[in-house]
């Protein structure tokens, strides 16, 4: 049977009641049988009434429940020794799908008919177990945040509740933080005007949060700056104030590092330009006091041009920096980055006239190629998404060359390789002997390549395809090789790269 059947006005209202319960209720006899189940039984259990009615309760328990059960009511029988009758208490159950889940369960005594019976009231706990493992765990998350995290009544202003990264900078314990108030820890602020600056507002729901920058004091007296974002809320339904609050002080004194090396940083790019300046009228001196080039006179306009207007926009940018009212940092910053990349300019050119100057008469020496290029190749500034092979068979032969000279060829080759290649790409040196006369050396890009009209000019001075450059890093290349008793050639195709072929004498 399902449930008792009752008759009278009385065993209606029971038998009403025992249907409509919330609640599992299974009464069971001596033996462990199940007699009745009300309707909440199937809807937890998954079971139907015939399914249960005349089965032993222990289908309803996972082990080790289960296997113990019987002998719990052998043991009661016989001993009248109590472990869950008149006693509520958690334990799991086991529905009929075989899932396990917490309960509480209520187990009763009741005589009827002249003989015993247990009634158990069972309720779920899954979603009472959810709720508090979340609040656990929102718990453990504010206790661990780097934030620090305050809760303060809102009529005594005494700390509740202080998390541990608040706890540890000010150097209190939680004992002795309920005896204090915000107060206590700002020596900015009294109660007053706590109380009518921030507090009153979010009483009053003119705001529903704030967030302002002061300073807290710890308990050795110690001052750090801080952001706070204050806001009213319940917690154990009274009315508190909750504070999450981050501790600035290392931000501000990074910004205020940042402050002076931005202003050392302008002082030596002024002074870098300076020198870079002198630097060039010299490298233009050495230029027409040697003679490198009959041409001379057409590069002025090219160097004029090339450095000119690098120049202006350091003028400018150094005008700002230096007369701005407290401008902001990104500002400062765009105009240093930019004061920086134009110097480079400057540098690149000065560099060059530079190589043009340094070109004596040469003394030719056995050398070995393999790690003079591998020198210059870690000279030469090149960003991170181009890639140097080298493929040099071991061991190479010895060339009869000037060490300086060659090396500043070469340089030239690489960077005009990297400039050929502003999408990143690969740069490939390698080298062969074909025979015992010469070695032929080749630096390979994967670069824009060069046109077929641009090609028989391209070694030529002052001759150049790019937006900015004198057209000299090449002819230089030229020099010399030729000075080197070698001689330079080039190949490329648009699009898929150039390479530079450099042959020089072998070692007899």
């Amino acid at each position: 049977m399902n449930k008792p059947a009752n008759t009278d006005s009385r065993g209606r209202t029971l038998e009403a009641i025992h249907d409509a319960a919330v609640d599992a209720i299974i009464t069971i006899n001596e033996r462990g049988l199940i007699e009745t189940v009300n309707p909440a039984v199937e809807r937890l259990f998954g079971y139907k009434p015939d399914e249960l009615i005349g089965h032993n309760v222990n289908v309803l328990m996972p082990s080790p429940y289960r296997d113990e059960h019987d002998g719990y009511l052998r043991n009661y029988q016989k001993t009248g020794q109590k472990k869950v009758i008149g006693i509520g208490r958690e334990v799991s159950a086991q529905r009929k799908d075989g899932t396990v889940f917490p309960i509480h369960l209520a187990v009763s005594e009741v005589q009827l008919e002249g003989r015993r019976v247990f009634a158990g009231f069972v309720r779920d706990l899954s979603d009472l177990q959810l709720v508090q493992q979340q609040e656990a765990t929102l718990g453990r998350i504010i206790e661990d945040s780097l934030n620090e995290v305050f809760i303060f009544d809102a009529e005594t202003l005494k700390f509740i509740q202080v998390n541990r990264g608040a706890r540890d900078n000010l150097g209190y314990t939680m004992e002795e933080l309920r005896d204090l108030t915000p107060v206590d820890i700002k020596p900015n602020y009294t109660r007053e005007q706590l109380q009518n600056e921030f507090l009153k507002p979010l009483r009053n729901q003119v705001v529903n949060k704030l967030n302002f920058r002061t300073q807290h004091r710890r308990k050795d007296g110690t001052i750090y700056d801080v952001d706070i974002n204050l806001q009213l809320a319940n917690y154990l339904t009274k009315p508190v104030f909750v504070a999450i609050i981050l501790d600035i002080s290392e931000r501000l004194a990074a910004e205020q590092q940042i402050y002076r090396q931005q202003i050392e940083m302008r002082a030596e790019l002024e002074r870098l330009v300076q020198m870079r300046t002198q630097e060039l009228r010299d490298a233009q001196a050495e230029l027409v006091r040697n003679e490198k080039f009959s041409t001379l006179g057409k590069v002025s306009g090219g160097i004029a041009h090339e450095i000119r207007n690098p120049l202006n926009a350091v003028k400018m940018s150094a005008y700002y920096l230096l007369n701005a009212n407290k401008p902001p940092a990104d500002k400062v910053r765009e105009h240093l980055e930019r004061i920086d990349r134009q110097v480079s300019m400057i540098d690149h050119v000065v560099t060059t006239l530079s190589d043009v100057a340094k070109l004596p008469e040469v003394t030719l020496v056995p050398t070995a190629m393999k790690p003079l290029l591998q020198s210059v190749v870690g000279s030469v500034n090149l960003p991170g998404d181009i890639v140097v092979e080298v493929d040099m068979p071991d061991p190479l032969p010895s060339v009869l060359v000037d060490e300086h000279q060659i090396s500043i060829a070469f340089r030239n080759l690489i960077r005009n390789a990297r400039d050929a290649m502003p999408e990143g790409g690969t740069i490939t040196i390698s080298a062969v002997s074909p025979d015992d006369q010469r070695v032929i050396f080749a630096v390979s890009d994967t670069g824009v390549g060069i046109s077929p009209s641009d090609l028989p000019h391209i070694l030529e001075p002052l001759y150049t395809t790019k937006a900015r450059g004198m057209g000299l890093g090449l002819s230089i290349a030229k020099e010399i090789v030729i000075k080197n008793q070698g001689v330079l050639s080039v190949d490329s195709k648009l699009g898929r790269g150039s390479t530079f072929r450099v042959s020089l004498r072998r070692r007899m």
